[in-house]
């Protein structure tokens, strides 16, 4: 994946942030040796850069903050291919990591390595047992998935690369739940030319700890099965909220706690996208 110039900045190496400031120094000491105004105005602007340059890059970007671009649907719809993050790093250095927030990670040893970060949200703790049962509509006997639903319906796949979060997709017992209206069975049966034939929806549903989620923010129901797993001792279950689209804990399960980088704050890029994660 080519990368930002965003990332390019943000992933700079520590000898190219030093040869950067070292360059800075000896521009300052030319400057100021001119002894011209017009030139100690500019020693001046120079010495401002290398404070900002050495606060972000060696004490805020180490220690404190770092951005993160999202590279792929995982996250839909709460977060879309493009969104800059801001990642806070100190705050799990001073508290846990709890349900629900959204976190940066370094790649698991289990997962594709071709992205060194992933973003998930933080299903389980340690101790949790995470269920997952998988969801499913039948017409007379023949199963449909979530993308075939999708494509009956005329909804966009929601692993398209770059396009915005397709409306959310659940089942219910009372039917297909499309943003905010609601396809009955019955209608559905319409929809694959099988009118009159018996249809069966059995709703998708993520358990912890033998209590079904109630989640409002995911793209679809899973529609994959996960046995039931308790989280071990130092390390977390992790899921992204477009179930069906995501490598996650559900692949590779636990999360170590020392991969963990950070917790997502908000999005700062592009403007229109300005909002906190939640």
């Amino acid at each position: 994946m080519v990368e930002t110039w965003t990332e390019r900045i943000a992933n700079l190496s520590l000898p190219t942030i030093v040869l950067f400031l070292a360059g800075l120094t000896v521009a300052r000491l030319v400057l100021r040796a001119l002894k011209h105004s017009f030139f100690l105005f500019f020693a001046e602007l120079t010495e401002s850069a290398m404070l900002a340059v050495a606060l972000v890059f060696l004490l805020l970007r180490p220690f404190v903050l770092q951005t993160y671009h999202i590279p792929s649907p995982s996250m839909h719809p709460t977060l879309i291919e493009g969104d800059h993050l801001v990642v806070n790093k100190l705050l799990y250095r001073l508290r846990a990591p709890r349900r629900g927030e959204i976190v940066v990670f370094k790649a698991p040893p289990d997962a594709d390595r071709s992205e060194p970060e992933y973003i998930k949200r933080l299903i389980g703790l340690p101790g949790d047992t995470i269920e997952v049962q998988g969801g499913y509509v039948e017409v007379g006997g023949i199963h449909y998935s979530h993308a075939e639903i999708r494509g009956i319906l005329g909804l966009p796949d929601t692993d398209e690369p770059g396009a915005p979060p397709a409306p959310s997709l659940h089942l219910t017992r009372k039917g297909i739940s499309v943003g905010a209206q609601t396809i009955s069975p019955e209608e559905f049966a319409i929809r694959v030319d099988r009118r009159g034939a018996p249809v069966e929806i059995q709703p998708g549903k993520l358990l912890r700890n033998g209590e079904t989620l109630l989640e409002d923010y995911i793209a679809e129901d899973p529609e994959y099965e996960f046995p039931p797993y308790t989280v071990p001792p130092g390390s977390y279950f992790v899921l992204g909220d477009n179930r069906n689209q995501s490598h996650d804990s559900h692949e590779w399960y636990e999360l170590k706690q020392d991969r963990i980088i950070g917790r997502a704050e908000g999005i700062f890029w592009p403007l229109p996208r300005i909002r906190r994660t939640r």
